[in-house]
């Protein structure tokens, strides 16, 4: 009998299931208070989020823990707050000023309860913050106007830093205190991404796209692999979907994009291959979303790639925009 490679010249793969893209965001557990500009901390399975706008008029201070299929309400952050940066995990979390008005007061979580941790030496809201609850980094906001400040923590007071090249708000940060990056910003020069090395910062390569408020914080726990995702313009108008990683030197565009185009989300610092996305603007989303990469290649979508589905017993390929099954006539 005459098979496809006698035919064709190549063996067709079996796989039980069909390959899926390289990577891709699915859809997540919803909040249960819609919100923006929140902060949190930890990972796409176990997520943290407190505080951040809740309707036009006002802020909230509900908590909510996420075990990596759904939300639940926790004890209340002590005051309605946005605008904070954080840092750590779910059952270490430090939150960071915010506002308004602007303050210099932080807080610990440490999985049940939250206690008043040490004051940062400036009032500032909108900064972004990374790392551990007692190895943690904020930088930049604004008291205001503007600030380059930075500021370390090591679980019980903080210390000037050196402070950033360009001052920037409602940017982002990932990494840990001796080796983080920051990017975005409310001008040109703030797209482009600096550098901590736990002694000063050095200027990098600017996003593909320039903007603000993305989802803080980025992911990562390194300067040499990181991602951010969403935020608002300039120079493009409105709030974008896009997602780019970033290798130590330069930004790539992510070709999956999130569903909806979103603001001031929040994100969790997990590894850039598991990256909770959760809440943001216009209005007050509820929606998460879960980035995530195969690391298996045989799993890859691979234009012109055919393999036989052994679960339907049906043989496939793929086009380079959807898969087909091929029929015989």
């Amino acid at each position: 009998m005459a098979t496809y490679k006698g035919l064709y010249g190549f063996k067709v793969q079996t796989l039980a299931s069909d390959p899926v893209a390289t990577s891709v965001w699915t859809a997540g557990g919803d909040l249960n208070t819609g919100r923006t500009t929140s902060s949190g901390a930890g990972t796409a399975t176990a997520g943290l989020v407190a505080g951040g706008a809740d309707d036009p008029g006002g802020y909230t201070n509900t908590t909510e823990e996420y075990d990596g299929t759904s939300w639940t309400e926790v004890t209340n952050f002590p005051t309605t707050r946005r605008y904070m940066g954080s840092a750590g995990s779910q059952t270490a979390a430090l939150f960071i000023g915010g506002g308004a008005p602007p303050t210099a007061e932080c807080q610990e979580y440490n999985g049940s309860t939250y206690s008043t941790g040490g004051s940062l030496g400036t009032v500032v809201k909108q900064g972004a913050g990374c790392g551990i609850q007692t190895l943690a980094l904020y930088c930049g906001g604004e008291t205001p106007p503007l600030t380059n400040m930075t500021e370390e923590y090591n679980g019980t007071s903080w210390a000037s830093g050196n402070p950033m090249n360009n001052s920037r708000n409602n940017n982002v940060c990932f990494g840990v205190q001796t080796d983080a990056v920051t990017v975005m910003g409310g001008s040109s020069p703030t797209w482009a991404a600096e550098t901590y090395d736990g002694t000063s910062w050095t200027i990098g390569n600017a996003l593909n796209t320039g903007r603000d408020s993305g989802a803080a914080p980025g992911a990562g726990t390194a300067s040499t692999a990181g991602m951010v995702a969403g935020g608002s313009g300039p120079p493009v108008p409105g709030v974008s979907s896009a997602a780019e990683s970033y290798d130590g030197t330069s930004w790539s565009i992510k070709s999956a994009t999130l569903a909806a185009a979103k603001s001031g989300a929040f994100g969790t610092r997990a590894p850039v291959s598991s990256y909770l996305v959760t809440g943001g603007a216009p209005g007050y989303k509820t929606t998460t979303e879960v980035y995530s990469e195969n690391s298996e290649p045989n799993t890859f979508l691979n234009e012109g790639q055919v393999w036989y589905n052994s679960t339907g017993s049906t043989l496939k390929f793929y086009n380079g925009t959807a898969v087909k099954t091929v029929t015989v006539s």
